[in-house]
């Protein structure tokens, strides 16, 4: 199994966000996971990557309560931020 195998990876961070974010995303993206959605519980925001390269991802977003986010494999379902995070 590769990471372009997967068509999403959702992490939840409670504790554990510098981690997720600084180690794990560029992770993903070196083996061309499509999007990762990191969901910051302390911070109330959700991180949203796209667009692998072998230097990272080329799209990041932050979006918080009240916005919404779809994923790239399936853009006809979109999720509000508010449902996502609790």
């Amino acid at each position: 199994m590769t990471g372009e195998d997967a068509l999403l990876v959702v992490e939840v961070a409670d504790t554990t966000l510098r981690y997720d974010r600084d180690i794990k995303v560029p992770r993903y993206a070196a083996t061309g996971v499509p999007e990762v959605r990191i969901e910051d519980l302390k911070g109330d925001r959700l991180f949203v990557y796209r667009d692998p390269d072998p230097k990272g991802f080329q799209t990041s977003l932050i979006l918080k309560r009240g916005e919404s986010v779809f994923a790239q494999a399936f853009p006809e379902v979109a999720f509000t931020i508010d449902k996502l995070l609790g």
